[in-house]
């Protein structure tokens, strides 16, 4: 993968941690109300699940109560200031 590709996933990874944290969630808890394996909600969230669905995504949008657009809502801000577009 190329390394802006391993950038969106970190970036997303990291949106989820904060969201979930602000839900005062475990990674625990947050796998019990998707079904995803714990060690896999761990990867996506240090950016290293490369390729997970959408599907899982919208899962852990809902556990987390909120759309799945908003878990990767600022990447292309993001992008422009990392100069990586």
């Amino acid at each position: 993968l190329g390394d802006v590709y391993k950038r969106q996933y970190e970036f997303i990874g990291k949106k989820i941690r904060q969201k979930r944290e602000e839900k005062g969630l475990t990674l625990n808890e947050l796998s019990l109300k998707t079904g995803i394996r714990k060690i896999y909600l761990q990867k996506i969230e240090d950016g290293k699940a490369y390729g997970f669905s959408t599907t899982k995504l919208f899962m852990i949008g809902e556990a987390l109560e909120t759309h799945a657009s908003m878990l990767v809502r600022g990447w292309e801000e993001f992008k422009k200031l990392a100069g990586t577009e």
